[in-house]
């Protein structure tokens, strides 16, 4: 009987699933054959009176621009003043109308199959990546859908580029005042300035303070890093006395943008770059000393030095944006937490129901995302500096390069090299400190359930995670010989928590105040010493933007009405107190002077996409 019941539920579930794809056709039809009329009324027909009208080019292309800006500044707004932050929801609780998805369109709230990337996204073409199979249904937002499906069909329609058009103003406030209008200004404040870009770019203070600091690390000396070297030369460094140093040298490291034929743009600097650090330790900072890209070795005072720091600035901003937020924590990382919680731990476990507020609605909200940035003529190879098939190839190969352990902060900086290395840390300070809140509340919570450990729901929980992140298996055995004990589970809890907050946070929506500054740190530089064209500043000014909409906030929020039987009165107590932990530590440090560079927790979202 109960075989019988499943093969009927099975066939009932392909059903629903033929029968979305049915809808999702037919509702796509309905609204193309509403979206091209109202473009070509409303976009098209102006266009064409402007192209016809006996116009100079350059005002045409003005006019052309002023159209087309309108229009995508108007879609940028309209998404920032619509989103709302979320309800996080009971799991496995669900209003009526979901459960008719369920029932209806094959849905379903668990047993998240895992896919090939170009299998969800055809036009997409990357293989490596593993992705969610469907997206929850208590996580579907037809909202979010049916906005990012008339934003990809208006990159074809009437797309935000427009070749030809002049670049920025010269004023790095006036080409900022232009891009970033009223209309934006009264749903959030412009950008402030880093005193890190003040005159010349202050590259060792950017590496030890703010969302770069996660790059410096100890300098590999010929030997230890075999074959990572330009043109396989030994080192190309030529220190003038390198016993002067001793160990007191660091890198950023971006050589593989070299290494690889990732495409770049047409006319514009590769982005393979090596710059070395030392250590004044007098006045406890790094400086840099050597920065080596295709224009040579660079050094303090030579010609190349000042255009060489914005080169690697440059190589660091299209890493972090890239490789590190969106290939590393969205894809390889936040994407197989949420599916491995909701396999494993859905929906009444206790530890589940901990980790709940950081894992909901990541499928939907990732396929939404992916789709909108991914899509030819999305903002990826419309911003930064590689053309599309450079971007495949390098999120295809950088997918499984990811490290879970960046996220414990204590081991991050051990890994680096950076820990007691006599120079200031303060942005990795401020980690160590988060990381800290949040390793005693998990082990708060797992205390008060002592045999978790052995649970085989958990011990799938993290086979899971193990195969799906390989690096969470090699922290796991380097923290306690591959036993699975709770002093391990609650370093893991707190690593996810670091991960989907503190480190989101950091390399996503916090380059607000830094990457606008596009005259100091460029997401592309041509090769002519051009400035960025209008199109790709006000592509990148919208793309900031709706990074920083309204989320669910960390710290106030209470979720402590997720907590379960047994013991459910300890596991509120303790799932409070990590927003009392937070509050005293927001008080600490807005008593010290404001730091642009500093993720404050009032400002921490509970959430990648929540």
């Amino acid at each position: 009987m109960a075989d019988h019941w499943r093969q009927g539920a099975k066939k009932g579930m392909a059903m629903g699933l033929l029968l979305a794809k049915a809808c999702a056709a037919v509702g796509k039809a309905i609204a193309l054959s509403v979206l091209v009329p109202l473009v070509a009324v409303t976009l098209w027909l102006p266009a064409g009176v402007i192209m016809w009208l006996p116009l100079p080019g350059r005002i045409r292309a003005r006019g052309l621009w002023a159209l087309r800006r309108g229009l995508w500044n108007l879609i940028a707004v309209v998404k920032f003043r619509g989103n709302k932050p979320v309800k996080i929801p009971v799991p496995g609780r669900m209003s009526w109308w979901r459960w008719i998805l369920v029932f209806l369109f094959g849905k379903s709230l668990r047993g998240i199959n895992r896919v090939s990337f170009n299998q969800i996204f055809p036009d997409i073409r990357i293989s490596a990546i593993q992705v969610a199979g469907h997206e929850p249904a208590d996580e579907w937002d037809w909202k979010m859908r049916a906005g990012t499906w008339v934003q990809v069909m208006l990159y074809g329609l009437f797309p935000p580029m427009q070749a030809g058009l002049p670049p920025i103003d010269t004023d790095p406030y006036e080409a900022l005042r232009q891009a970033y209008t009223s209309r934006h200004r009264k749903l959030f404040d412009p950008p402030i300035m880093p005193l890190e870009f003040q005159e010349s770019v202050d590259l060792g203070a950017l590496a030890v303070r703010g969302p770069y600091a996660g790059y410096i690390r100890k300098y590999r000396r010929v030997g230890q890093d075999a074959g990572k070297n330009f043109d396989d030369d030994s080192s190309g460094w030529e220190l003038p006395d390198p016993e002067a140093y001793g160990e007191d040298l660091y890198e950023w490291d971006f050589r593989l943008f070299k290494e690889k034929p990732y495409e770049h743009v047409e006319g514009v600097y590769n982005l393979g770059c090596h710059v070395l650090f030392c250590v004044d330790r007098p006045t406890r900072a790094v400086r840099p000393i050597r920065i080596k890209s295709e224009l040579g070795v660079s050094r303090p005072g030579d010609a190349t030095w000042e255009f060489a720091k914005r080169l690697a600035l440059c190589a660091a901003t299209n890493h972090l944006s890239l490789v590190t937020h969106f290939n590393g924590i969205h894809l390889a990382a936040g994407a197989h937490v949420a599916i491995a919680t909701r396999n494993c731990l859905f929906p009444d476990h206790p530890l589940g129901r901990l980790l709940w507020p950081f894992i909901f609605r990541t499928q939907e909200s990732n396929r939404a995302v992916t789709h909108a940035q991914m899509a030819a003529g999305g903002d990826f190879d419309s911003i930064f500096s590689f053309t599309r098939a450079g971007m495949l190839q390098l999120f295809e190969d950088t997918y499984r390069s990811y490290d879970f352990s960046v996220n414990h902060s204590e081991r991050d900086a051990a890994r680096r090299g950076i820990k007691g290395a006599g120079f200031d840390t303060p942005t990795q300070d401020d980690l160590e400190r988060f990381f800290t809140i949040f390793l005693e509340h998990a082990r708060s919570y797992i205390t008060i359930y002592p045999d978790i450990a052995r649970d085989s729901a958990v011990l799938n929980w993290i086979e899971d995670l193990k195969t799906f992140i390989p690096s969470v298996g090699d922290m796991v055995k380097d923290l306690t010989g591959g036993a699975i004990t709770n002093e391990l589970l609650a370093h893991l809890v707190a690593c996810i928590m670091q991960l989907v907050t503190v480190r989101h946070d950091l390399v996503g929506s916090f380059l607000w105040n830094y990457q606008l500054w596009a005259h100091k740190q460029p997401p592309r530089l041509s090769r002519d010493g051009s400035r960025l064209p209008l199109d790709v500043y006000q592509r990148l000014v919208n793309a900031n933007f709706n990074l920083n909409v309204p989320r669910t906030s960390l710290m106030k929020n209470d979720f402590s009405t997720l907590a379960v039987p047994p013991h459910a009165d300890d596991a509120r107590r303790v799932i409070k107190s990590l927003q009392s932990k937070l509050t005293e530590l927001e008080a600490e440090w807005r008593k010290e002077l404001w730091h642009v560079w500093r993720v404050y927790p009032s400002l921490l979202e509970a959430n990648i996409n929540a």
